[in-house]
């Protein structure tokens, strides 16, 4: 007789096959590893936490009845420090709202998604609306209608195949503000969440074990294109933000540095008129530094302007007593993201590794 799905969870071996994809995993993740301690700890530290985020959203938040928005967030690919992050998986059955109230977010941008990160698909934008699309109530306050039916405003547009929400909320001084205030509910009457299916949880297992691996070996593929042009900031390939869209707002530029302590990896550029740019470094898994605990990005808002309008960004492991210094904390290597939203154009960007002491 054919073994069945829950017959796997009864056995164990969903569980035996998770942990040796895992190590399978983990083995990609050491291969592609610079031959030192630290940063091959930060990537095994990297695969646990994307195994930590996809177990939670792909097993506890799986069921798209729940309406379970969640501000727990991956550190992956760039993922940006001014950024506010949430996320619930969705039903392109079901209707829901999304209620809130803006806070201190500078913009907010709502996404439904279809596919995923590290599926064949990858994830395609369904349907996108941003703050200044909206229409709020006198007190400040808004609700999203999420459905594939039109709705006469705030409209965000589902598909059958629509499966998550992402929302981005940009925080322009992220340590001195407040977030905007979010709450989704599902408004359809549907039925109630169901209980644990071993079939269904068998086969999230497997589920979480491609996408973890899927996903590393995807942005594994970014580190190597952006070291093959380090220290030039050029605008990302199209074909890879074909498998990852994101806020079709926004155009992204990578580079990727390696410096010795006494070096400074230095960008140059004249913003243009937009609605938001920022800066960002990140280690060589992409994913973003402790920026709670130390400057990592600068910002149109927060970043020092010289009198010609152009921007100097220093990159070092310590200050050198220049404006708008990022702090590498400890990483000898790294890539370094910048984001245009709301730009006609883009400025040339120049860039050079120099001394310290010459700062």
């Amino acid at each position: 007789m054919a073994e069945k799905p829950a017959d796997r969870s009864h056995t164990g071996e969903a569980w035996d096959a998770f942990c040796d994809k895992l190590k399978e995993t983990g083995r990609a993740v050491l291969d592609a590893a610079p031959d030192n301690e630290f940063d091959r700890a930060e990537g095994l530290r990297y695969l646990s936490r994307l195994t930590r985020n996809f177990m939670r959203a792909t097993l506890e938040d799986a069921d798209p009845a729940r309406a379970r928005l969640s501000t727990e967030s991956p550190k992956i690919g760039l993922d940006n420090p001014d950024y506010v992050y949430a996320s619930a998986r969705l039903s392109g059955d079901f209707q829901y709202e999304l209620r809130g109230r803006p806070g201190d977010a500078h913009m907010l941008g709502i996404g439904a998604f279809s596919g995923g990160l590290g599926t064949k698909a990858g994830l395609i934008r369904d349907g996108y609306i941003t703050s200044d699309q909206l229409e709020f109530e006198a007190d400040g306050s808004f609700v999203v209608v999420l459905s594939q039916k039109e709705q006469p405003k705030n409209w965000l547009p589902m598909k059958p195949g629509t499966n998550s929400l992402n929302v981005r909320q940009t925080l322009l001084r992220r340590r001195e503000q407040t977030p905007a205030r979010l709450e989704l509910v599902r408004v359809d009457g549907g039925a109630s969440p169901a209980p644990l299916d071993p079939a269904r949880f068998a086969a999230g297992l497997e589920r979480v074990g491609l996408i973890v691996d899927a996903t590393v070996r995807q942005f594994l593929t970014w580190t190597e294109h952006f070291q093959s042009h380090a220290f030039e900031v050029r605008e990302i390939d199209p074909k890879f933000l074909s498998v990852a869209q994101g806020d079709p707002n926004t155009r992204y530029f990578y580079s990727y540095f390696e410096i010795d302590e006494d070096e400074a990896f230095v960008v140059e550029f004249e913003p243009p008129p937009c609605d938001y740019w920022n800066l960002q470094i990140g280690n060589h898994w992409l994913e973003s530094l402790d920026y709670e605990h130390a400057t990592t990005h600068v910002n149109h808002e927060t970043a020092v302007q010289g009198a010609d309008g152009s921007v100097r960004v220093v990159i070092a492991s310590r200050d050198p007593g220049s404006e708008n210094w990022l702090d590498t904390m400890g990483h000898r290597r790294g890539a370094l993201a910048l984001r245009w939203v709301g730009a006609a154009e883009v400025p040339e960007t120049s860039s050079r590794v120099v001394p310290i002491g010459s700062l």
